[in-house]
């Protein structure tokens, strides 16, 4: 991840956290206290544990699902989208040595869109975080594990929990400054990109390959409006789930010197 998704990361990770504390608050006191009942060999003739443990995390999702999260999940997501945006238009500035408009409506409804989409990932952060550990802690009670096993269950979900929201962070990275660029690239008249890979033992196989491709334009030289096929289905640089992959503007300028050079394959197009 480059400086802004890392930022985000860590953001997300500060919720994490946050929500974490607040189980450690609400639960594990309860599963101890309540540790006699439902670890007891006889037979159980009452729940009324049970409702103690789903009180305490109805009282955590209410907290976890008002309008306060609600506002900064959004706070979040808008920092984020404006500071790829930012990142976008230097870029392109660097590679093409152009400013960029960014008032445009078809820009603007985008980055509305991404907030939006942002905001939700965010706030599903903790609701999936709680619905797991609700059903951890209710299985784990019933069949009568004692309060160090439900600990060390719940810190193992902390960890996929943190491994999710990087997941989401890396991943809204990728795609929203990849759609940015292409967005950016196009509004400045580029018809023309070049595939660019991270260069590194992650990149996908079929990404090299769009890489090292020489086409009717140039050496991994593509048409915004006839992407590459993955899979049968046209892809662009950052576009795919974790794609760490860059498109870099090409000029017809270029792409006519590339074929008067003979540096093409007339045939390929994609």
């Amino acid at each position: 991840m480059d400086m802004i998704g890392i930022q985000y990361n860590a953001k997300l990770q500060r919720l994490v956290k946050q929500v974490k504390e607040s189980i450690s608050k609400e639960i594990m006191p309860l599963v101890r206290q309540l540790a006699p009942e439902y670890t007891q060999d006889a037979v159980v003739t009452t729940d009324a544990w049970s409702d103690l443990i789903s009180n305490a995390m109805s009282f955590l999702f209410s907290k976890w699902q008002n309008e306060r999260v609600s506002a900064g999940a959004s706070r979040i997501a808008g920092e984020f989208v404006q500071s790829s945006l930012k990142k976008s238009e230097r870029d392109l500035k660097k590679s093409a040595g152009i400013d960029v408009f960014s008032g445009n409506s078809v820009l603007q409804d985008y980055l509305k869109a991404s907030a939006q989409q942002n905001t939700q990932l965010i706030k599903s952060i903790p609701a999936k975080y709680l619905e797991e550990v609700q059903t951890l802690v209710m299985a784990n009670m019933r069949s009568g594990m004692r309060p160090g096993f439900i600990e060390k269950a719940l810190q193992e979900q902390f960890g996929v929990t943190q491994r999710r929201a990087k997941m989401i962070a890396r991943d809204q990275t990728s795609k929203i400054q990849g759609e940015l660029n292409r967005k950016q690239q196009q509004g400045a008249g580029f018809s023309y990109f070049r595939w660019l890979t991270s260069n590194d033992s992650r990149v996908r196989h079929d990404h090299e390959v769009f890489e090292s491709r020489v086409t009717k334009y140039g050496k991994g030289v593509y048409l915004w409006s006839d992407l590459p096929l993955e899979k049968g289905i046209p892809v662009s640089p950052g576009s795919p789930i974790n794609c760490r992959c860059t498109a870099i503007p090409v000029s017809e300028r270029e792409v006519k010197a590339n074929q008067d050079a003979g540096r093409t394959a007339p045939g390929v197009l994609r």
